[in-house]
Parts: C-alpha cells; sequence; structure tokens
C-alpha cells in the first residue's frame, strides 16, 4: 500500500514539471532572445518547484490528488498564455499589455480568441491538456479510496515539511528578486494594484464635471454647436476619401470640397484604453501623469458649454472603463447599446438622440461627444444586411485566404456603413442656423490584411493601418464667416492626435492656462512635432 501511493506521488509530481518541459522545448523555438529564453525558462522553473515542494507538504491522497490536478492547471494556462503571448507578438506579456487584459470585458476576450486562436496555438493546448489527462487516469485508474495508514514519525513529518516549505520560499525569492517581470502571476499581480489606483484617481478625478488641470477659463457666450464623432478600430487605410480604390465613403465623397480631410494624422496607441487617455485629456508623451488631469469634457463643462456624451458602446458598469469614465464628467449622459460586441449594434441608432438634443436645446452653446461602435470586431455586426455591399474579393488583397476575403468585405462594410453614419450627423448640424463645426476621428485602426496576415489590432506589431486614422472636419457657414480660414491648405500637416485638446479648444474658442496654438493642427502658429507613439517611439522613425 505505501509502495502504490510513493508511486502515485512520484507519477504526479513528475508530470506537474511537464507544462514547464513544454516552455523548454517550445520556447527555444518561438522566443526571439536568448536572454530572455533563459529568463523564462528559469522564471516558469522556480514557479514549477514552488508549486510542486507546496502540493508534497500534503500527505492525504485524495487532498493530494486534487491539489496536483489543479496545480497542473495552473501551470498549464500559464505556459499556454506565455507560450502563445509569444507566438503572436513575439514578445513577453509586459504590464500595458496586463493593463489592456485588465480592462478587457468577457466579450471582448472572446472575440480575441474567436479571431487569434490559430491551429499552432490549439495544438500546444491541447500536449498540454494530453499530460493533464494522463493525470486523471492515474489517479483514478485502480485503488481509488485506499487510505494511506502509514505511519510515519512526527519530526521526520516536520522536518520534511519545514525542508519543502524552505525550498519553496526561495524559489518564490529567487522570483521576486531576479525575474518578476518574467513570472506572469507575480506580474499581474504587482500590475492588477497599479492597475486599481490608477483606475481610483481616474474615477476621483476624470469623472468629475470640473477638474483643476484647467484655470481661467473663458468661451465666447454665443449660441453655438460642436459635435465630436469617436469612431472605433477604423483605420484611413480602408477609407475611399484616403484614396481607397473602393467606394467605402461614397456619402462623404460627394461634400468632400466642403470637408478637411487631414491625411497624416495617426493615434498614439492602437488599444482604446491607452489611445484615449491621450486624446482625450492632457496627458501626452511629453507629460505622461499631469497631476491633476484634466479631459476635454471638463475643459467645456468649466467653458459653460452644456455637454453630451451619447455612446453606441456598453458601458459594462459605473465607470467600468475609460470611455465611461470621461464620458461620466458630461452635463448629459445617453448610454444607448445594451449589448455587447456579439451582438448586432448599429450606429445610426444614435441619430435620433442626436437630433432629439439638437431640436430641444436650441439657444444653448453645446458639445455633442458621439462615441461609436464603429468599425469595431465583429466588423459583420456592425451594419445591417441591406447595407451589405461589398461581397466580391477585393481585388487588390495582399492575403488571398477564404478568411481575408470574408473579413476584409465585412470591414469594407462597415467602414460604408459609417460613411453613412457621419453624413447624416452633418445634416443635422446642417439644418441649424448657428456657429458649428464636427470633426470625426478614430482612437485606433485594424490591420486588415493590408501589410501583414493579420486582423485586427496590438501594439506589438504596430503596422501603419493600426496607427494611421482618419481626423476630418466639417464647418457651418456661420462658423466660416467668423472664422475666415482656409483650412484646406493645412490637410498635410503631420499630426499626432495625443495634442487634440489644443485644436479641440482653439476651434471651440476656449481659452485656459496652458493652451498652446502650436499644438492646434488648424492654427497658422501650428509646429509640426515628433509623433510619438507606445509613449517613447518616433513613428517616422521607426
Amino acid at each position: 500500500m505505501k509502495l502504490f501511493h510513493t508511486t502515485l506521488k512520484s507519477i504526479l509530481t513528475v508530470i506537474l514539471f511537464f507544462p514547464w518541459v513544454v516552455v523548454l522545448l517550445v520556447g527555444s523555438i518561438i522566443i526571439p532572445s536568448q536572454d530572455m529564453y533563459i529568463n523564462e525558462v528559469l522564471a516558469f522553473l522556480l514557479m514549477s518547484i514552488a508549486g510542486v515542494t507546496i502540493i508534497s507538504i500534503i500527505k492525504n491522497t485524495r487532498v493530494f490528488k486534487l491539489a496536483a490536478l489543479f496545480g497542473y492547471l495552473f501551470l498549464a494556462f500559464f505556459a499556454f498564455l506565455k507560450l502563445s503571448f509569444y507566438y503572436q507578438y513575439g514578445v513577453p506579456i509586459s504590464a500595458s499589455a496586463l493593463f489592456v487584459i485588465f480592462e478587457t470585458n468577457s466579450t471582448e476576450a472572446s472575440d480575441y480568441l474567436s479571431h487569434y486562436f490559430s491551429s499552432t496555438t490549439i495544438l500546444l493546448a491541447g500536449i498540454l491538456l494530453v499530460a493533464f489527462f494522463i493525470m486523471l487516469w492515474q489517479s483514478f485508474k485502480r485503488n481509488r479510496n485506499v487510505p494511506n495508514t502509514t505511519k510515519t514519525p512526527f519530526f521526520k513529518k516536520l522536518w520534511t515539511c519545514a525542508v519543502l516549505l524552505f525550498i519553496s520560499v526561495i524559489c518564490l525569492y529567487g522570483i521576486k528578486k531576479y525575474v518578476a517581470t518574467h513570472n506572469i502571476p507575480y506580474a499581474a499581480l504587482a500590475t492588477w494594484d497599479e492597475y486599481k489606483t490608477a483606475k481610483q484617481n481616474l474615477k476621483n478625478n476624470l469623472a468629475q464635471p470640473t477638474s483643476d488641470a484647467f484655470s481661467n477659463v473663458s468661451s465666447q457666450k454665443k449660441e453655438q454647436t460642436y459635435i465630436v464623432v469617436l469612431g472605433e478600430s477604423t483605420s484611413s487605410w480602408h477609407m475611399q476619401l484616403y484614396g481607397y480604390p473602393r467606394e467605402t465613403n461614397p456619402e462623404l465623397t460627394k461634400i468632400e470640397k466642403d470637408l478637411v480631410v487631414m491625411d497624416s494624422v495617426i493615434s498614439p496607441h492602437v488599444h482604446t484604453i491607452l489611445a484615449l487617455e491621450k486624446i482625450l485629456t492632457l496627458t501626452d508623451s511629453e507629460t505622461p501623469k499631469p497631476s491633476p488631469n484634466g479631459s476635454i469634457i471638463q475643459l467645456a463643462n468649466q467653458a459653460g458649454f452644456t455637454t453630451y456624451w451619447v455612446s453606441n458602446q456598453k458601458p459594462v458598469g459605473l465607470y467600468e472603463s475609460i470611455p465611461t469614465i470621461l464620458g461620466s464628467a458630461a452635463t448629459h449622459r445617453h448610454f444607448l447599446a445594451t449589448d455587447d460586441y456579439n451582438f448586432n449594434i448599429y450606429d445610426e441608432h444614435l441619430i435620433p438622440t442626436v437630433q432629439k438634443i439638437l431640436k430641444e436645446h436650441k439657444t444653448e452653446k453645446k458639445i455633442i461627444f458621439v462615441h461609436l461602435i464603429g468599425t469595431h470586431l465583429r466588423y459583420e455586426k456592425r451594419y445591417p444586411k441591406n447595407s451589405e455591399h461589398f461581397t466580391a474579393p477585393y481585388e487588390h488583397l495582399k492575403y488571398t485566404s477564404e478568411k481575408a476575403i470574408i473579413q476584409t468585405n465585412a470591414y469594407d462594410n462597415a467602414t460604408r456603413y459609417n460613411d453613412m453614419v457621419i453624413r447624416k450627423l452633418i445634416q443635422l448640424l446642417e439644418q441649424e442656423d448657428t456657429t458649428a463645426w464636427l470633426t470625426y476621428l478614430s482612437d485606433h485602426g485594424d490591420e486588415v490584411y493590408d501589410t501583414m496576415d493579420f486582423l485586427g489590432h496590438n501594439e506589438y506589431h504596430g503596422t501603419r493601418p493600426m496607427f494611421e486614422v482618419p481626423f476630418l472636419f466639417w464647418f457651418s457657414e456661420k462658423y466660416k464667416r467668423e472664422m475666415p480660414v482656409n483650412f484646406k491648405k493645412f490637410e498635410h500637416r503631420k499630426y499626432s492626435l495625443e495634442h487634440f485638446p489644443h485644436t479641440f479648444a482653439g476651434l471651440s474658442g476656449i481659452q485656459f492656462n496652458g493652451y498652446d496654438a502650436s499644438k492646434n493642427v488648424l492654427d497658422s502658429t501650428f509646429v509640426a512635432r515628433k509623433r510619438i507613439v507606445k509613449d517613447t517611439v518616433d513613428y517616422d522613425q521607426r
């Protein structure tokens, strides 16, 4: 009986190291740097030893088997996460990636898995699961209920436990001291604390109607209406206005002469959370953590505007995401979407709400922020079936797999539908006899088989279609009479949306301490700056 328990324990203990063996072997192929590979293997080995020694302390056979099974799943999960991330992106999971993961809801996570799971990652998961099923088979194949009646002297048990605990503590210390950034559980716990602190700071500051970041704020006391349309995942690479061969902007092309289409604009990040924090607040690459920070919604409030946040993205919960936090500062808030990204969500449903605001609040000076679902994955659910226009393969497609054809058509159809929505919003403003403008920009773009065989966005690839976004303006006749400037001559200026608060303030006639006209892309004193992405990278020199 003692031999049975010893043999079973030895078998399960050996299998517990299998995820590390997978990291050792597969990592040697897909981890690009030798130093990185050594650190990853060492970090995972220390975690495995710490886990195995703790489980080995358990003497009760049933409890030991259960702990071993859960311990294996824990190690296998992180081995899969580590290796699949390297396979997809060629880099380890960083703190910024963990921030994005923490901010992502379960629907977006499932969406990620549905698009980024490949045959290779499925094979990797299968290999790791095979060992788990072997553990199950070894644990329950015979003598399921055999009790361990062998008596071990108390001091021997105490000594064994002390040695095992000492080994475990040494391993955990080694992880913290030398390879903390390469151990996902440790890095995730440390980053989670930072994330919660940052989120709380955002709630305490950016969700409030006003901000101490703005002082001596003033604006003209007259009727004026401005609309800021925030797109989602829309790349200028798939827009007819920017030279794309397909007719994805038939409506806006009709009024192109009345638009100012900025053709060299990038987003500072390719993830919504990081991008919108820079686009809509005083955060930028030069001042990554302004204290205090403030948003353009708060600035508009302090300038005497009535502000509206009209969103077609589900807020998930009060203050659940960065856009929700920012929108919470608005005087009036309308979250129209009740379904998540896996459902059909159409942006034209926003138009009646905007129309009602314009009709019922004519005498106010107001700014309406319209947050679209845009061309967010899943593309085929961003437009109604009767708006489907592209069905044949795109003749200039670089990658011609069936998935590439289907997804490119869906993305282009979503972009064309998006074009119609923006045109209708402009038409609503055209009916208003007031000082008005509308600007449309996107938080980031998507790679849709344009430069690589890839769908979606991430900063580790960071391709041009992910960074290069639409940025255009429409001005009412009354606005143009009051501001007789030929803005179209500025269309070719290179610009990063991290300086958008200054363009926003300048066009809205808002003055405040800290306003910099040289960061207003439509000001005659504009000064071109380095376009920084991912916090430190010069986009034009990379």
